[in-house]
């Protein structure tokens, strides 16, 4: 329904009938724009938009929910939608909402947009202090394209050491700040 909309301009579009394989083409390939429509009772619609949240929160996102089903767009918000419309859309309405999001997207680091979701797996699990060989075990891969995965993080995110690789995945918000804990005071006799 949406696809007609969509393909005028100069946008790079992609359509999915199933959830799963949308979010395997994330892990993949960068994506600034997430459109999901849902129907009546789309749990599938639900958890793609929740896993995008959790795994790529500045991919915005935009949920398509059919006449009246305030309850759809409630749990369409919830799960992670950026917007919610509902439909019928018209053209202005999709257009207004689209821009607004691509507008988000424009604001953000590029670097945001340049790495893949499979990207962002593996610099967390380097920033968390992890090892090619480990990473590569954990995610099922060759160490080999781990390592090649990481030469294309630093050159996206244009680090020159692993501590500049902290300091501007910090910066773009792909990590946390590490916190001090301090240990509480023992009496020792």
């Amino acid at each position: 329904m949406l696809e007609p909309a969509l393909n005028s301009g100069d946008l790079a579009l992609t359509c999915f009938s199933r959830a799963s394989d949308c979010l395997e083409r994330l892990l993949t390939q960068p994506c600034d724009v997430l459109i999901v429509e849902l129907g009546d009772s789309d749990a599938d619609g639900l958890d793609l938009l929740a896993q995008t949240h959790q795994t790529a929160p500045w991919i915005s996102t935009l949920a398509v929910v059919g006449n009246g089903a305030v309850a759809a767009a409630v749990k369409a918000i919830k799960a992670g939608a950026c917007e919610c419309l509902e439909k019928p859309l018209s053209a202005d309405q999709f257009s207004e909402a689209l821009e607004e999001l691509l507008e988000r997207v424009a604001s953000l680091p590029r670097a945001h947009r340049a790495l893949t979701q499979m990207e962002i797996q593996i610099l967390q699990l380097i920033l968390a202090g992890k090892t090619s060989q480990h990473i590569a075990t954990h995610l099922h891969r060759s160490k080999r394209t781990i390592d090649v995965h990481r030469k294309n993080i630093m050159r996206k995110v244009q680090a020159t050491s692993l501590a500049d690789l902290f300091r501007r995945a910090l910066a773009m918000g792909l990590a946390e700040e590490p916190g001090c804990e301090l240990s509480p005071e023992r009496d020792d006799p």
